[in-house]
């Protein structure tokens, strides 16, 4: 009677036990990664009341007769099948889909296993879950590496120096502009634009620069010297006081630039008479002249008189006489004397000496006036300062004209230099006018060609005003005859505008650059720190565990992995609270596994497994587990009625 009282008290606590459980589940419907318990009972040992026999020959053989003694919990096993997904916004928050379980570590150095993946990182770097428990898994680069269980630390190395820059192609070549010095203020625009004077303006990170880009550049410190020019012309002065470098990679063979010229070997003019011209200055201030010209009518060199002399005298009246011994012309002039007067008289002189001619060697004999201008009063002067002239016919006039270019380039290709003829000025001119120069050549009388050459650079020069573009010289050798030329000769050779064109001048590489140069925008500057997981711009977690951060200096970096631990009987697990369970000997040790190989499952980043309780099934174990409760109670109570009717049998 006794034994079913404590049968009774047997099943009551072990619903109990149940209802424990049963309670736990439902208080852990909402918990992450929570993994039912099921219990199973077991009954208690039996007394054996009367024990089995065998058959006999004659009798049958009986069955063992045994009272048990109640029930007890056999297990509480948790129900290890996945459950759904929520998804949050941490990457940090992970789950996993299939089997296996991430690894964390306590503070004692224990290794506990766990499908709640509420991670997150800390202020030193480390992956760890709600508890502060580090993850596990391959720390850093984790290409070539197993599966592994150290602690998850995202590491960023520190930032170096860098000079904020910029690299462009131009014509084949690397072009890479950079501020001298590292800085975390120097990242900026700069703007190349073709100008005049050098000049530079600098607001908000953009920096304008204005300079020549046709002058001939040939080396990068020639680019760095200008740009310092620049800054220095506008006043500007660049954040952490800076300066513009430039650096070429892949230079072609030659840099180097070509002088245009302007060539002509033989530049000649035949002339179809030999002449002389004489202009004195009669004023004394060099304002008035007197000018007298004669010219043959007949080049034939084989004349004798057409190198004759002419001696010109002041008189009373106008004469001319030749002696052809002597191959001269004798004039006499006077204050009122026309050209046409002197015309005549000359005329007077030939036919004279033609009739006096007997051998005919005269025939050809000829003389004209081409120019008298003679202001009134100053007859003596003139005639006293032209002394004796002489006819002068030569051939070729003038050759072997030689210009240079001033600044090599190709911008002196479509430059060109006409001459003309001019009377009314002592020395030679120059003048501009867009892209032509045109120089005067005048009746300045010179010792030599080399004298003649050096007053017209000279009058180029001016012209030039200091521009070494428009500065043209012409070589020694050029404009040889010039100085023996009279001034119907030189008007004879110059008054068509003859001209030169010049050619074959090429830009140095670095000058074809710097015209192609614009906008350069100037970036990465900064001065070296220290960087921790805060400095990533963003972060990905692979299905393979794989921890993947987008760095702004170093690009995609490795920071880790996360490893999944399996076991052969994962039931065997012992859970020690906060979702965690350690291994035990009925689980077996760990088989570690990259996330997605060898039966592990994958990694979800942005989702959480949710508990994997079904509420149905607690409520309908609640309703069987109490029934259960009550009826052992009903045993306890049946029992004890039993007992009182027991102990009233000796009234």
């Amino acid at each position: 009677m006794v034994k079913s009282l404590y049968t009774g008290v047997s099943g009551m606590k072990t619903h109990q036990q149940k209802m424990d459980v049963i309670g736990n589940n439902i208080a852990n419907v909402n918990t992450t990664g929570y993994k039912t318990n099921v219990v199973t009972f077991a009954d208690i040992y039996y007394q054996t009341k009367k024990t089995p026999s065998g058959a006999t020959p004659s009798l049958g053989g009986t069955n063992p007769t045994q009272v048990g003694y109640g029930v007890k919990m056999n297990t509480t096993t948790p129900n290890m099948t996945q459950s759904g997904f929520t998804f949050s916004d941490s990457i940090y928050d992970m789950a996993l889909d299939g089997e296996g379980f991430f690894q964390v570590m306590d503070g004692a150095g224990n290794i506990l296993y766990t499908r709640a993946g509420i991670f997150n990182v800390d202020e030193e770097g480390n992956l760890v879950n709600a508890s502060g428990y580090r993850v596990l898994g391959v720390s850093g680069e984790f290409d070539g590496q197993p599966a592994g269980s150290q602690p998850i630390k995202i590491t960023i190395p520190a930032t170096d120096d860098h000079c904020s820059s910029a690299t462009k192609l131009i014509n084949g070549c690397d072009v890479t502009i950079s501020v001298s010095d590292p800085s975390d203020n120097t990242d900026m625009s700069v703007t190349f634009t073709d100008a005049e004077y050098p000049f530079a303006t600098y607001s908000a990170g953009v920096l304008n620069l204005y300079f020549d880009k046709d002058q001939q550049f040939d080396s990068a410190q020639m680019f760095e010297d200008e740009i310092a020019k620049c800054l220095q012309a506008g006043g500007v002065t660049l954040p952490d006081d800076v300066s513009i470098k430039f650096t070429f990679e892949n230079l072609p063979a030659t840099t180097t630039s070509v002088t245009a010229k302007a060539t002509v070997d033989s530049w000649t003019h035949t002339l179809d008479q030999a002449s002389v011209e004489s202009r004195v200055d009669v004023s004394g201030a060099g304002t008035s002249y007197a000018t007298i010209a004669f010219a043959t009518s007949n080049a034939n060199s084989a004349n004798a008189y057409n190198s004759a002399t002419i001696a010109i005298t002041a008189g009373t009246d106008t004469t001319a006489s030749y002696d052809a011994g002597a191959n001269a012309w004798a004039i006499t002039v006077a204050e009122n004397t026309r050209q046409s007067d002197l015309t005549q008289a000359i005329k007077d002189a030939i036919a004279a000496a033609k009739a006096a001619d007997t051998t005919g060697d005269l025939a050809g004999l000829n003389l004209s006036v081409t120019k008298y201008e003679v202001p009134a009063g100053s007859l003596a002067t003139a005639a006293g300062s032209w002394g004796s002239l002489q006819l002068v016919n030569t051939d070729p006039l003038v050759s072997n004209i030689s210009a240079t270019a001033g600044q090599p380039g190709e911008y002196a290709n479509n430059y060109k230099i006409v001459f003309k003829y001019t009377s009314n000025y002592e020395s030679p001119t120059a003048q501009w006018d867009d892209n032509t120069l045109t120089i005067g050549i005048t009746n300045k009388e010179y010792a030599d060609d080399a004298a003649a050459l050096a007053d017209i650079n000279a009058a180029v020069a001016a012209a030039a005003g200091g521009n070494a573009q428009k500065l043209f010289i012409f070589d020694t050798g050029s404009f040889v005859g010039l100085a023996a030329l009279n001034p119907g000769q030189r008007k004879a050779l110059f008054e068509d505008n003859p001209s030169l064109s010049f050619g074959g001048g090429e830009d140095s590489f670095y000058t074809t650059v710097a015209k192609s140069l614009s906008t350069f925008n100037l970036t990465d500057g900064r001065k070296g720190t220290e960087q921790t997981y805060k400095d990533l711009e963003d972060v990905t977690i692979g299905k393979d565990g794989t921890i993947i951060g987008k760095h702004a200096v170093f690009g995609y970096l490795n920071l880790g992995r996360i490893d999944i631990a399996t076991f052969d009987n994962p039931n065997g697990l012992s859970a020690v609270g906060g979702t965690l369970f350690a291994e035990t000997v009925a689980s077996g040790e760990p088989k570690l596994a990259v996330a997605g190989s060898n039966g592990a499952g994958d990694v979800v980043s942005g989702a959480l497994e949710m508990s994997n309780v079904d509420l149905a099934q607690e409520f309908t174990d609640m309703i069987t587990t109490q029934r259960g409760y009550q009826a052992n109670s009903r045993v306890i109570t049946t029992s004890d009625t039993m007992l009182e009717e027991l102990l009233s049998l000796k009234r």
